[in-house]
């Protein structure tokens, strides 16, 4: 039987497929539990009857697309029924918000005169708000973890990590070159959720006017906004010369690789931090 359990939220292709099956690969059993728009998106079906002949590993699939809030509705329900298909009250040991969306064209801004209020909302919808509301449903399954990711110490446990894919792209100190309006600001937005979050649920309360949403026999919860470098794309070569000069350019494969390498480094002490894929600080 899994060990762990993750759930990746966008994982229909690209970096959030990658980390389905890097996961399904690792050498202690777990449960992948992945979202995707449409259920009939093959390469996670194919995974999934793959995994259906192992017991070592699982892979459960369920339908959500962020932009719509009658689907957030009954999320929460399936995953509690994904876990206790398993053991009753597991929780939930990591969640990777993956799903993202760069514009609605599939191109982006690079004046702002191309900049539209309904592109702006857009990509906000799945950028930003789709990881705050999927972290809030997820919340008690969150609490149920048991450390089973990162580095947790014996007098600085937690519960489970929950890593907001960033980009290199959101950092203000690093931006010296413009453009990417809507998804500069989008993943702007996520990195302040993730340390908002991260001092919310990431302690128990310094002082009266603290912000804590945790009980006081609850462990810390882990969050992390990571960056996966720029990887490899014909969209991302059109744009090349808006990326920075020693922008990281990778496949797809040694992104998810190093970043998970990463998370099996993280601590408490990293809690609220934007790092890239090699778990290094980006200034924010």
């Amino acid at each position: 039987m899994p060990k762990a359990t993750v759930l990746i939220q966008g994982a229909s292709s690209g970096i959030g497929l990658e980390f389905v099956r890097q996961l399904l690969k690792r050498p202690a059993p777990t449960h992948v539990i992945a979202t995707c728009q449409k259920m009939a998106v093959d390469r996670l079906s194919e995974l999934q009857k793959e995994y259906l002949r192992h017991s070592k590993h699982r892979l459960d699939v369920l339908e959500l697309d962020v932009r719509y809030q009658d689907q957030f509705d009954t999320f929460g329900k399936q995953v509690d029924d994904c876990l206790n298909d398993l053991k009753r009250e597991r929780g939930l040991d990591m969640l990777i918000n993956c799903a993202h969306i760069w514009h609605p064209s599939n191109r982006v801004e690079t004046s702002l005169n191309d900049v539209l209020s309904i592109d702006l909302n857009d990509v906000y919808q799945v950028n930003v708000v789709g990881p705050i509301l999927v972290t809030k449903i997820l919340l008690n399954a969150l609490k149920r973890g048991r450390s089973s990711f990162g580095s947790p110490g014996s007098n600085a446990p937690y519960s489970s990590i929950i890593v907001n894919v960033s980009a290199e792209l959101a950092s203000i100190g690093n931006n010296r070159v413009g453009g990417w309006y809507a998804y500069r600001l989008s993943k702007c937005a996520l990195n302040m959720a993730t340390k908002n979050l991260a001092l919310e649920f990431g302690r128990q309360p310094v002082d009266e006017n603290s912000i804590c949403g945790l009980k006081k026999d609850e462990n810390p919860l882990l969050f992390i906004a990571m960056s996966p470098g720029v990887v490899n794309t014909q969209m991302m070569y059109e744009y090349k010369k808006l990326f920075p000069k020693d922008a990281h350019f990778l496949t797809k494969t040694e992104s998810v690789k190093r970043m998970l390498q990463a998370i099996d480094k993280l601590s408490l002490e990293d809690n609220g931090k934007f790092l890239d894929f090699n778990g290094k600080s980006i200034p924010y």
